[in-house]
């Protein structure tokens, strides 16, 4: 049974990077993949992220590793803390 675990993605450009200028990162897992689209990006993550979580359900730690990254499981679906995002400015 697969389950869906919904997580943050963040996409950059990097303009140098000519094979793979879209870099999708999640910030609660700490893994990113990179591709020559956002679309092959952020699919190029769901993969590497599939092989994470399903090393650490191999390992048995699959739960500690979730609540860690701030999900929780409820009835069968995973859930993860409320997360705000906003702008904040430096002086420097």
């Amino acid at each position: 049974m697969t389950k869906i675990i919904p997580f943050i993605v963040k996409i950059t450009y990097e303009e140098a990077s000519k094979d793979a200028p879209f870099v999708a990162y999640s910030p609660e897992f700490d893994v990113a993949s990179a591709g020559l689209t956002k679309a092959q990006a952020k699919k190029n993550l769901s993969e590497a992220l599939s092989l994470v979580l399903a090393g650490a359900k191999e390992d048995g730690n699959l739960s500690e590793i979730l609540e860690e990254a701030g999900f929780s499981e409820k009835e069968g679906q995973f859930h993860r803390q409320k997360i705000e995002i906003e702008e904040l400015s430096v002086h420097i």
